[in-house]
């Protein structure tokens, strides 16, 4: 360097770059390390205990069962019922789900499926406790334990695969705390790129010095470089310590995982493993600490310098800069670095002032309803809509066929939905006694509640509490319209030809209930059908009894036998060979559950119910009520969305990989409102159709229409009556039912009306 008038100059750009370095520097090794160090108590403290819930929740399940079905068939079943072991791993499923709700890193949805496998295992110990009361007839008993199987195994909607579904979301979170993904290698990139280039920069200052000054060495910059270097390679180190810890305690839990469940050992390895990161981790408060050192060492090692060349100007001249005024900005050229920097801030801090503004959910909808698998990817296609609709609301479903014993669970704990769709009138009418749920008097707009006609909506104290959002049609029995029977009415003689699984979690039964209710619908007319609907018919009156005895003919010893250890979703179309059924009595709702490369169609039931008039216009229907829970404005938009045209419409699309549009529901309960037309590529929803609106009557399901205490014993008494189809058992049956009744008001009200 040429003249001394240059050299103070230098010293000082050259301080103030090393300065910055310093600060940039370190900040890029602390962001590096911190995404590295700040995993490791997220994985110890929360991801893993989480994980390891789920799976113990899921491990206790299964053994339970075991315990159960072992104890229950076995010689002492009578006497030790389900045995202890049974509720010992019961009990500690329980536990384990109720902290893995409370620590989920699944989020909220996750959190949501877990509550619904809370409310199935509820529904699953109800069933094995019905199968301990029935330990004296072994069909009836070995019927509840494939219920309760069902519950448990049942694919998409069962108690395992919902726990499967949060694991999969957990172990997602926690390989990406455990993997060095590509954002934290191009921080530790930069870092090490800043440190190279920091290092070279006090190491260009040595030999400036050296040159200049004559000296050697600067120790206070040789300190410095030696300080960064350690400091840089301690860092790295470190992170690749925790790094490999991590992944290893995930490797050793997802091992034991897969492998019959996560070892006592295991869980003992991977909390001293991860113990070993936690001081490692605490090394980030030494980073800043670390940089002030640095920082402090330039300045010794400079400042003494800069003030050798200190002289004094001329009148007039400019006075002489100050080091940290380049830093600072504080020349009149550094203004504009200074307003840069004010400007950047501003930005970013508004950025994560919006950002945190965009991830809270003001507007968030919880809804429960009893819709799973493909029905509820449909409806979710008009949560969607609606999400389009109205930016602000963010909906978040559940779907469980153990509805009622989730929702009784959340709505006695102050945690309901906001919404529920809930299976039946009566239902609805339960939960509003209770003062549950919200008037939508105020809701819907009267136009829109004007359009129901009593005999759709649940009232109480002449408010409305439910609107239905669709219907189903249930006096039709399907046949394969690609190899129809001959003689349909010789082939429903035989129960054998009938599929009629009876198994569907805790509503178990509930398939027969649809049976008897037809029948008597077809045998005694609308009448008596609404007397039975109300509570006002005699559960042992001599129509009530023919309605059971016809049920009973059709599905003798055999045939009952079948019908008790299957399931309702297991009908036509899949079972194969000799033996297969070629029958169903279900309702519209079941199709989209057939084999899609098939071609169901169906027959009114009364051609071929016994002792039924053929010509019969009467149909039974079935509804689901949309109620409101908890009354905020956004649950008030979804709920008024789903009662219009545009929801109906998307709920009504076709799937482009799902011919004749299996999911199409249907909307027969509003006044004045056409239907929406039906391609002609969708024969069977015309059909459908057709029979709904050329209907003489619409009877919704009486069960639906009980309350819930007469609706379980209804359908207990069915799965009671096929174990052993006989007088006898009828007496007993009946009787019962009848001591039910008893306790229970009866209810006005129509559940039968014209189209």
């Amino acid at each position: 360097m040429s003249g001394t008038s240059g050299t103070r100059p230098y010293l000082i750009r050259r301080l103030a770059a090393l300065l910055v370095g310093t600060l940039v520097t370190c900040a890029a090794l602390l962001t590096a390390y911190y995404g590295v160090s700040r995993n490791s108590p997220a994985v110890n403290g929360r991801t893993t205990p989480a994980v390891v819930e789920v799976a113990a929740a899921e491990t206790s399940l299964k053994a339970s069962f075991a315990a159960a079905e072992a104890a229950l068939t076995g010689p002492t079943g009578p006497v030790e019922g389900a045995g202890e072991e049974y509720r010992a791993q019961l009990d500690a499923a329980s536990q384990a789900l109720e902290k893995a709700t409370i620590n989920t890193v699944a989020g909220v949805d996750g959190r949501q499926t877990l509550r619904t496998a809370s409310g199935l295992v509820s529904s699953y110990g109800y069933l094995i406790e019905q199968a301990v009361r029935s330990g004296g007839d072994p069909v009836l008993r070995d019927a509840y334990v494939a219920a309760a199987h069902s519950t448990l195994t049942r694919p998409r909607s069962g108690i395992i695969d919902r726990l499967e579904e949060v694991q999969l979301d957990q172990r997602g979170t926690l390989d990406q705390q455990v993997s060095f993904g590509w954002l934290l290698t191009l921080a530790w990139a930069v870092a090490l790129v800043l440190c190279a280039g920091l290092v070279w920069l006090l190491a260009d200052t040595q030999r400036t010095l050296r040159r200049r000054f004559r000296r050697r060495v600067n120790p206070a910059l040789a300190a410095a470089t030696a300080l960064l270097a350690a400091l840089a390679l301690t860092l790295a180190v470190f992170a690749v310590q925790i790094q490999g810890r991590l992944h290893a305690a995930a490797a050793h839990i997802e091992h034991d995982r897969t492998h019959g469940g996560i070892r006592a050992e295991t869980l003992h390895w991977v909390n001293g493993a991860l113990r070993s990161t936690q001081w490692r981790a605490s090394f980030t408060s030494c980073v800043g600490l670390a940089a002030v050192l640095i920082a402090a060492l330039v300045i010794v090692g400079l400042q003494p310098r800069i003030d050798e060349y200190r002289f004094r100007h001329p009148v007039g001249a400019r006075p002489a800069e100050h080091p940290m005024s380049v830093v600072l900005g504080t020349r009149d050229r550094g203004q504009p670095v200074t307003a840069a920097l004010l400007a950047f801030w501003l930005v970013a801090i508004g950025a994560m002032a919006y950002g945190d503004r965009q991830g809270e959910h003001p507007g968030r909808v919880t809804v429960l309803a009893s819709w799973t698998g493909l029905e509820q990817q449909r409806f979710e296609k008009v949560l969607r809509a609606f999400g389009r609709t109205h930016r602000g609301i963010s909906v978040s479903y559940q779907g469980t066929t153990a509805q009622r014993e989730l929702l009784l669970s959340r709505e006695r704990t102050g945690d309901p939905p906001d919404i529920a769709i809930l299976p039946s009138r009566g239902e609805a009418a339960d939960y509003a006694a209770r003062n549950a749920l919200t008037p939508l008097d105020g809701v819907l707009p009267k136009n829109t509640l004007d359009a129901y006609g009593p005999q759709w909506t649940s009232r109480a104290g002449g408010r409305v509490y439910a609107v239905p959002v669709k219907a189903d049609l249930k006096s039709i029995a399907w046949y394969d319209a690609a190899a129809p029977p001959r003689d349909l009415t010789a082939l429903a003689a035989d129960g054998a030809h009938w599929c009629a699984g009876m198994g569907g979690d805790d509503t178990s039964g509930w398939p027969g209930t649809d049976w008897i209710e037809d029948i008597l619908l077809q045998q005694s007319g609308t009448k008596v059908y609404e007397q039975l609907a109300n509570g006002e018919l005699k559960w042992d009156a001599d129509v009530m009894a023919r309605a059971w005895r016809t049920f009973g003919s059709v599905f003798s010893a055999g045939p009952a036998r079948t019908a008790l250890a299957g399931d309702y979703t297991q009908g036509l179309f899949h079972s194969t060979g000799p033996g297969a059924c070629a029958l169903e009595h279900q309702g519209t709702f079941i199709r989209s559950g057939y084999p899609k490369d098939r071609h169901p169609d169906f027959v009114p039931s009364p051609r071929l119910l016994p002792g039924a008039d053929p010509n019969s216009t009467a149909r039974e229907v079935s509804a689901d009520y949309a109620a409101l829970f908890h009354d905020s404005p956004a649950a008030r938009e979804l709920l008024r969305f789903l009662t219009t045209d545009e929801a109906q419409r998307v709920w009504s699309e076709p799937d482009k990989d799902r011919p004749g549009n299996p999911f199409r529901p249907f909307f027969p309960f509003t006044k004045g409102r056409p239907s929406a037309p039906i391609p002609p590529d969708e024969q069977l929803n015309a059909h459908i159709d057709r029979e709904l609106r050329g209907a003489g009557a619409l009877c919704l399901d009486a069960s639906d229409s009980m309350p819930p205490r007469m609706r379980f014993a209804f359908q207990h008494g069915v799965l009671d009556y096929l174990s052993a189809p006989g007088e006898s058992k009828l007496s007993a049956v009946l009787r019962d039912l009848e001591t039910v009744r008893g306790g229970i008001p009866p209810r006005g009200g129509h559940v039968c009306g014209g189209t």
